[in-house]
């Protein structure tokens, strides 16, 4: 009798284990699934922001303005509004030497990117751009510069 409750004791100890695992492949899959889906966010928000830089550098305002979204586009009437304020405000975006993407993270359904800028002054920047899904498609809804205190070489 005393080997038999050992080995149900056994038995319910590696049957609870199972359940533990199929739980934890159960949450692990669904959570892939949510990374792939951001990983995926990630890189086409990634070249929404370099094809609105890449517009500003030509001057393309039209471009650039239609990577805005729509609330964006409430507070600037027009292209040309648009394209003025940013060359005012936000020179180093509007004309960089060169940028890089830092770090990326999903908020309440936003996606925010941070990308380091090298304006022509070799000034280095810190632009946090948000994004958000209006529609099917992502949109900028803002971006917050801030300069470092070094100097690209």
């Amino acid at each position: 009798a005393g080997i038999f409750d050992i080995k149900k004791e056994h038995f319910g100890k590696k049957f609870l284990f199972m359940l533990i695992n199929i739980f934890l492949f159960c949450l692990l899959s669904s959570n892939l699934y949510s990374f792939e889906e951001d990983q995926k966010s990630f890189e086409l928000t990634k070249e929404i922001i370099s094809q609105q830089i890449e517009a500003f550098k030509i001057e393309d305002a039209d471009k650039a303005y239609s990577f805005a979204a729509p609330y964006i586009k409430l507070r600037f009437d027009n292209s040309d509004v648009f394209m003025k304020m940013v060359k005012e405000n936000y020179e180093p975006v509007s004309n960089p030497k060169d940028f890089y993407f830092l770090k990326s993270k999903v908020l309440n359904g936003d996606i925010y990117h941070q990308v380091q800028i090298i304006s022509q002054s070799n000034k280095i920047y810190i632009a946090t751009y948000s994004l958000t899904l209006t529609g099917s498609d992502w949109k900028i809804s803002g971006c917050a510069l801030s300069l470092m205190d070094q100097e690209s070489v």
